[in-house]
């Protein structure tokens, strides 16, 4: 079939809600090899989480739509909303029990963009890019949080909770759940904690699960790869940022 030879460009960005699935290519049918191929390579890294998709204006029907969850589902993971510009993409997704809107967001009950107030500086559909996601609450039994780059929670992360990151993990609060930093293969990623009491920390390719009879003297520690192996030391200001 004709067309451009030059693969779709497939971003997953991490929200509150879970992942946020942006795809370039118009036709979704033909982005879903693609799709497949990106699953496959970061499965380890995506699997379990919850996915919006990024509809834009194109029109999905409820067939196109089923399609691409059950591509998610065979990856474990889950489509549960979709944000669109089209009606008849959002009547498809209600159709199948989708959500169409997130909490809090510039949209009205239906799904339909609200209009920016008089005075206003943002433009429309534009929101601030960033490298970090900030979690500002507690990551409690059974949530996962994912994102690419760096995570910093402000709150406690509880046991059964796991937060994965392509980057550092800072959480100002007791870390006692999973986490996993430079999860894309970076070994000079970090895990910083006011607290760090882990059921079990991942680096890149190393995990560190610490004795449960571990004599613990609470105090800010920062786990990092040190000679093959995963350390936690005091957490201190650099001598190098120092007055």
């Amino acid at each position: 079939m004709p067309g451009s030879s030059e693969a779709p460009m497939i971003a997953f960005k991490g929200i509150r809600e879970g992942l946020l699935l942006t795809i370039s290519e118009p036709e979704l049918k033909a982005a879903l090899p693609h799709l497949d191929a990106e699953l496959a390579e970061k499965q380890a890294f995506l699997q379990g989480s919850r996915v919006v998709l990024e509809g834009g204006s194109r029109r999905l029907n409820e067939t196109q739509l089923g399609e691409l969850q059950a591509l998610l589902a065979s990856y474990d993971m889950a489509l549960w909303a979709v944000l669109s510009e089209h009606e008849a993409t959002r009547e498809a997704a209600r159709t199948l029990g989708l959500a169409t809107r997130l909490a809090g967001s510039d949209t009205d009950l239906d799904g339909n963009r609200r209009k920016l107030s008089a005075g206003s500086n943002t433009a429309a559909g534009t929101q601030p890019e960033a490298n970090a996601l900030l979690w500002q609450e507690t990551v409690r039994s059974g949530q996962s949080v994912y994102h690419d780059g760096h995570v910093v929670v402000l709150g406690d992360v509880n046991p059964g909770a796991q937060i994965i990151a392509g980057g550092n993990v800072v959480v100002w609060g007791r870390l006692r759940g999973l986490v996993h930093a430079g999860a894309h293969g970076d070994r000079d990623a970090r895990i910083c904690a006011l607290e760090l009491v882990p059921t079990q920390l991942r680096i890149a390719d190393q995990i560190a699960i610490p004795p449960a009879d571990r004599p613990r003297q609470p105090r800010p520690e920062m786990a990092t790869i040190r000679e093959q192996q995963i350390v936690a030391e005091p957490w201190r200001m650099r001598e190098g940022n120092r007055e």
